[in-house]
Order: C-alpha cells, then sequence, then structure tokens
C-alpha cells in the first residue's frame, strides 16, 4: 500500500464522517430516520444516501491500475436509515450508474441492489439509533465477504478483480471502517443531545418550579421581570428578554440600555417568530434585527409563548458573541418557553375557575327562594296585630338576611358571623314550625373565631330544614356544633332527626349530581380552597335523620 492510497483511504472516510456529522446535526434528516415508512421521509433518505453512493463511485481507491469504489456504504446506510425500500431504491439508483456510466458488469449491480435490501430488513427490527456501529459493521463485512465469494465464483473475463484478492480486502476493510465511522458518529452525536436534552430540561424545571408561584398569578410584567431575572441567574447567559405580542414585558442583562419594559418589541427576529409562530436562532446582529446600531447582542435564540393555538409573546435568550448559541440554550430555551406556556394557561383558568366561582357564590347569596318571601311577609303580617315584637324581631331577622344576599361581603369570614347570618334565618324558619322544631348550638370558643368560607354553613341548614325536617311528623331537632380536632382542622356538623335521604339520592349527592346547587357548590369550593383532603360529607339513615360534616383548615381570626 503506497502512501497515495493512504491518503485516498483517509480523504474517503473524512467524507464519510463529515456526512455523517452533518446528517446527525440536520433535525430534519433525523426526524426522517425516525419515521422512515412515509412518502417524504423515504423520498429525502433516497436523495441523500442515493447521493452518498453515488459519489462513492468517483471517491475510490487507487490500487495499482484499478480504482476501487466505495459506493457500497452509502446503499448500506440507506437501508439502515430508511428500510428495505429505500435501501432497495439507493440500490438501484447505484446499479443503474454503474451499469450505464461504469459498465459494470451486470452481478456487481444486482448485488448492490441486494446488500441495499438487506441492510434495510434490519431496521425493521431496529430503530437506527439502535443500530450500533459494531452491529453495522458486522453487516458490512458479512456482505463483503459474500461480493468476494461473488467475485471468485465469476470468470475471469467478467470480474477481473476476483484474481485480486488483497484489492477486495481493502475494499472490504474500507467499507466496514466506513460505516463502523458512520454509525459511531450518529450515535456520538445523539448521546450529547440527549445530555443536552437532560441538562436543559433539569434547569427548565428548576426555572419553571421557582416561577410558578408567580405565574399563577397572571402574565404580566410584574411576573415576567421575576421569570426573567430567574431565567437569567440560572441560565447563565448573556441576556433574557420576555415579550408579549406588542410590547417588552422585562428585559435582563447586556443590552438593557436600550431594550427597556414597557418599550414596543425593537427586535425584527422577535417580530417574526410571533408572527410564523415558529422558534429562530439567530446566529449574526443582522438576523437579530436590533435598530440600535451598537448593540452588544449578537446572537440569540427566540421562542414563542402560547396560550392554546395563540401566541402571548416571546422568550428570547441572547449572547454577545456570534454564533454563540449552543445546543444547550436551544433545548433550554424550547423547555422553558413549553413549561411556562403551561404555567400560563394554568393561570388563565385558574383565573377562570375563581371568576366562575365568585360568580356562583354572588347567585348562592341572591337566590332567596320567593315562596320563603312571600310565607315570611305573610307571617310578619299576621303578627304585626297579635304580636308587634315578634313581628319586629321576624322583620329585622328578614333584613339581615335581605342584606347578606345583596351585599359584597368578604367571602371568607369568621364562624360566629356565619352563625348570626343563620340564626337569623332560623328565628324565621321557626315562626314556621311553631314548637315543633328544637335547635340546639354548641361551638366552642376557638371554633368561633375560625375563618371559615362564607355561605357555607346556610345552604346545610336549609337543606336540613326543608327536606329533612319539614315533611316529618312530631317534634323537630336541628343541632349544629363545631369544635377544633387536633389543632389544625375545624370540624362542623349540621344534624337532624328529619326523614333522612334515601340511598339512591345520596349516592348522587356524594357523586356530586344532585339537582340544587347548594350542596355542590359547598363541597367543590372547600376542594378548590383547601385541597381534596378537606370538604363537605353527608351521611343518612332514613328514617332517622341526616348528618352533614363540613372539614376545613383551622385558622383564626387574631383580631378577635
Amino acid at each position: 500500500m503506497t502512501v497515495f492510497t493512504l491518503l485516498e483511504i483517509i480523504s474517503a472516510l473524512s467524507f464519510i464522517a463529515m456526512t455523517a456529522y452533518l446528517t446527525a446535526r440536520s433535525r430534519f434528516i433525523m426526524r426522517c430516520t425516525r419515521y422512515p415508512f412515509h412518502r417524504a421521509s423515504q423520498f429525502s433518505l433516497i436523495v441523500l444516501f442515493g447521493f452518498l453512493a453515488i459519489t462513492g463511485n468517483y471517491s475510490t481507491l487507487p490500487w495499482n491500475d484499478q480504482h476501487l469504489p466505495t459506493s457500497l456504504i452509502g446503499v448500506i446506510m440507506s437501508g439502515f436509515a430508511g428500510g428495505p425500500i429505500s435501501g432497495f431504491f439507493v440500490g438501484l439508483l447505484c446499479a443503474i450508474y454503474m451499469v450505464v456510466i461504469k459498465y459494470s458488469p451486470l452481478p456487481l449491480p444486482l448485488f448492490i441492489v441486494a446488500a441495499g435490501t438487506i441492510s434495510g430488513l434490519l431496521r425493521l427490527r431496529f430503530t437506527f439509533q439502535q443500530i450500533t456501529p459494531l452491529t453495522g459493521a458486522s453487516v458490512v463485512l458479512v456482505l463483503e465477504l459474500c461480493r468476494i465469494i461473488l467475485l471468485l465464483l465469476l470468470p475471469e473475463a467478467v470480474a477481473p478483480l476476483a484474481l485480486n484478492f488483497k484489492a477486495s480486502v481493502l475494499t472490504m476493510a474500507v467499507s466496514t471502517a466506513g460505516v463502523w465511522l458512520f454509525l459511531y458518529i450518529i450515535n456520538w452525536i445523539e448521546a450529547e443531545q440527549d445530555i443536552y436534552g437532560a441538562r436543559a430540561a433539569q434547569l427548565a424545571l428548576d426555572i419553571a418550579s421557582r416561577t410558578l408561584p408567580f405565574l399563577r398569578l397572571g402574565f404580566n410584567t410584574h411576573s415576567a421581570i421575576i421569570t426573567a431575572n430567574i431565567v437569567y441567574e440560572l441560565a447563565k447567559v448573556d441576556a433574557v428578554s420576555i415579550t408579549g405580542r406588542y410590547k417588552r414585558l422585562a428585559f435582563i442583562g447586556q443590552g438593557s440600555d436600550h431594550h427597556k419594559p414597557g418599550e414596543p418589541i425593537l427586535s425584527a427576529a422577535v417580530k417574526e417568530t410571533i408572527a410564523t409562530k415558529t422558534m429562530m436562532v439567530i446566529n449574526n446582529p443582522a438576523d437579530r434585527g436590533c435598530p440600535f446600531p451598537h448593540c452588544p447582542l449578537k446572537s440569540s435564540v427566540v421562542v414563542p409563548l402560547f396560550s392554546g393555538d395563540k401566541v402571548i409573546g416571546t422568550i428570547e435568550m441572547a449572547r454577545i458573541q456570534e454564533t454563540a448559541v449552543s445546543e444547550l440554550d436551544i433545548h433550554l430555551a424550547d423547555g422553558i418557553a413549553n413549561l411556562l406556556s403551561v404555567q400560563i394557561q394554568l393561570a388563565e383558568v385558574d383565573e377562570q375557575r375563581k371568576m366562575r366561582e365568585k360568580a356562583e357564590l354572588k347567585a348562592l347569596r341572591a337566590q332567596i327562594n320567593p315562596h320563603f318571601l312571600f310565607n315570611t311577609i305573610n307571617i310578619i303580617m299576621s303578627f304585626c296585630r297579635t304580636d308587634p315584637d315578634k313581628a319586629r324581631s321576624l322583620l329585622g331577622s328578614l333584613a339581615t338576611l335581605m342584606q347578606r344576599g345583596y351585599s359584597n361581603q368578604a367571602e371568607i369570614i369568621t364562624l360566629q358571623d356565619e352563625l348570626a347570618a343563620i340564626m337569623a334565618y332560623l328565628e324565621i324558619a321557626m315562626s314556621r314550625f311553631g314548637d315543633r322544631l328544637d335547635i340546639a348550638v354548641n361551638v366552642d370558643d376557638n371554633a368561633a373565631r375560625a375563618l371559615v368560607p362564607a355561605l357555607s354553613l346556610q345552604p346545610l341548614v336549609e337543606n336540613a330544614l326543608n327536606h329533612g325536617l319539614f315533611p316529618k311528623l312530631g317534634g323537630c331537632l336541628l343541632s349544629i356544633e363545631a369544635y377544633v380536632e387536633d389543632n389544625d382542622v375545624l370540624i362542623i356538623t349540621i344534624a337532624d332527626n328529619g326523614v333522612g335521604i334515601q340511598p339512591e339520592k345520596l349516592a348522587q349527592i356524594q357523586a356530586g349530581q344532585s339537582e340544587g346547587v347548594g350542596l355542590t357548590n359547598v363541597h367543590q369550593r372547600l376542594i378548590s380552597l383547601y385541597g381534596t383532603k378537606y370538604g363537605l360529607s353527608v351521611t343518612s339513615n332514613p328514617p332517622h335523620g341526616t348528618e352533614a360534616r363540613l372539614r376545613i383548615p383551622f385558622q383564626q381570626n387574631v383580631s378577635l
């Protein structure tokens, strides 16, 4: 082997290495290798590896007066990457070239087609990334041995290389080394990207965990500034920018003298990202499009932030050197943008939930039954002549209920205030029941100062009176009890000795499928405010009564 032959081998392997590197760095091509059986992917892989295979007929190895092609590398790699269909067509392209241009004997082109198809069969069982360099080299070695045997079986006039065993061994060695090198570079870059991805994912999760409390309050200037500071601190970039659709919300780092929060967006790259809804990687100042002539930022990655399908802003991570955006920066920016988009959507959902709960609470406050109001007025009118003091007291209780229904009270009040409204309601109710209704209230001092959601007890009392006690014949008892359990949980029970709730109806109530809004609203509000450990439970033993039990975290109003 001469020095010239050695240089040609190095040149051929260098070309293979460069092609493998560019292939692994191309997201489009690697996406095609992951989904090789789509027509677009097959066509792209056939074009790429067909070019590599035909180029192998020119990237030849000089041996005496002969030139040994390396086209088998591209053919086999097409099978590994795209399966038997890609391997067959790349082999066919190479075979046509060998017959038409090189005037090769027909058995050799046919062998090339078969080699591409056979290597593609391995792709049916393994992914491209799972085919190791050793496996690929072994396949090439076996196929090259088959070619040597084929050449030995052919007449010398058809295959003059059959008598040159050393030349065939050289071709086999270079093809084996080329495939091994190609797969090694692919696997190495994939592993490197996995490491970048893992680091980016960890950083993105750290950033997301620290920004979650602020972004849950909404996507605004305050939360954007805090988020940008956190990203700048953890990502170690030269600048971080967060924008809305039309103006900049936050900017931290180099260039903050002219990229100021509250001003319109200056960067052309950011505007294009919003318009196209796609990530952009900028490697020079011209592509960034900053109109400020001395902007220190030269390269950046800009990723859109979404709320559903709508772009609501961008996040940009910038560097002061050109082409300085690394794979880690790209993975990190993409991961952060995805997590921030999810958090922004959760904040919007949370805000919608709070608005819905406020609307339901207002509806519940305003839900004064017309029949109840009509009956109460009639009762007051009847007492005006017979018992004016009683009529005055009932009128005061009705005023209390009306004020509670139509005024804007706080959402969280003390149990003592909640009970005051309930006692006003019960005074009116007792005028309907007469002597049949007895009420027992047992609330300890700590429980009376505890904070509870407004209107969390009145629906339960109304339900006990209207559905449990009113249909009952004979004496009726309604008991309200509240105490603190284990110094951290407030327990409130409302029990009656009424007719009870039938099992089918009770199952609907426990499943949140009851027709009445009161019980379901109370339970859902408690879960929303305090979590699934707390809430409302209802038990019943018809016809001996029903008990509603509220479990709430114990929080005291220290001002009382």
